[in-house]
């Protein structure tokens, strides 16, 4: 469904209409609502022209969008219009209040008159006025687009880092990473801006994930969409979430091919926030691990709880890697723990 929510006038004296596609369409989320691949959607063209220029992954992941295969996740797209055609884009990837913001883009032709900010403080007011508490973002730090989310509120999450996140509420992150009881579950669309709130968070370990490359604070947006389509296609590879009974993801752990052998090693990686540091074992226990292949797993020396986990589950020392890298100023080793099937 398209909403128009707001007509400006530019400095060109162009007139510019703000508004908003909730994908899939109201009626099309109701119960007893089947996906289907050939389905007529009425979103799309409206959407899909000035995101043609993204990835495949991107497009693959706008099809399960507009198919209506991302429930409970909301997706929001908020447009700038101008002569009836999109020129501005905003997507919000929404659930429980928590969003991703992502895919801000101008047409070329139609920059420097102003648009994406006048769509920008539309999005914030309406996620706002829709209780909205938490948005996460990435772009490059230091640069127009950077400065332009900080007028809107959103903060890198470690110094000079390009990774940003907007609080309504300076205590949600508290509040949301409460102790609890929680269980170990698949990875799924509806915990994705939740995960994102976890990889938001600053302090050790920095070693978060060496199959994603992520090393600090930084967002899973583009190579999460990418195992979720290669889990549907690729049983090597495997995804699980730590969830609380209020909703929050705690904890996320992942198993892919270490492409550096072929695919024929493999690579467990988990990451737990520190009050659920009980969850490491049941994290590596949830895996269905593969006869017959080696599973790598690199831990930081001072991480004593996942190290506990791994050798719990049969993992043993393999080597270390003296010096392997930097790391909030510090020189920081790498121990290899492997398990042979």
């Amino acid at each position: 469904m398209y909403t128009p929510i707001a007509d400006k006038t530019l400095h060109t004296g162009e007139s510019l209409e703000i508004g908003v596609v909730l994908a899939p369409a109201d009626d099309r989320a109701q119960d007893g609502y089947v996906p289907n691949d050939h389905a007529p959607d009425n979103h799309a063209p409206l959407v899909r022209p000035i995101l043609a220029h993204k990835s495949r992954n991107d497009q693959w992941h706008l099809d399960e969008v507009f198919a209506g295969r991302v429930s409970p996740l909301e997706t929001r797209f908020y447009l700038g219009c101008l002569d009836d055609r999109a020129v501005c884009n905003i997507m919000v990837s929404e659930y429980d209040g928590i969003g991703i913001v992502s895919h801000v883009y101008t047409a070329p032709e139609r920059r420097r008159k102003g648009i994406a900010r006048l769509v920008m403080s539309e999005q914030m007011a309406d996620f706002r006025a829709r209780d909205g508490r938490y948005l996460t973002l990435s772009t490059g730090y230091d640069t127009h687009p950077y400065w332009l989310y900080h007028d809107f509120g959103f903060r890198s999450v470690v110094p000079e880092s390009g990774h940003m996140k907007y609080m309504v509420n300076a205590a949600f992150e508290a509040e949301h990473f409460r102790t609890g009881v929680a269980r170990v579950s698949p990875g799924d669309w509806g915990h994705w801006p939740s995960l994102n709130v976890l990889c938001a968070q600053a302090g050790p370990p920095s070693l978060r994930n060496v199959g994603m490359g992520h090393i600090g604070p930084r967002m899973f947006e583009g190579a999460y969409k990418g195992l979720i389509e290669q889990t549907r296609e690729e049983e090597d590879v495997q995804v699980r979430l730590v969830v609380t009974e209020h909703g929050a993801v705690t904890g996320y752990a992942t198993l892919v091919p270490d492409t550096r052998w072929r695919g024929e090693t493999l690579l467990l990686d988990m990451t737990v926030h520190s009050a659920y540091k009980e969850q490491l074992r049941p994290l590596v226990e949830s895996f269905a691990l593969p006869a017959g292949r080696k599973v790598l797993c690199h831990v930081e020396p001072s991480d004593g709880p996942k190290i506990a986990a791994l050798e719990g589950a049969g993992f043993v020392h393999e080597a270390t890697l003296r010096q392997q890298f930097k790391a909030a100023g510090n020189v920081l080793d790498v121990e290899i723990y492997a398990r042979y099937a």
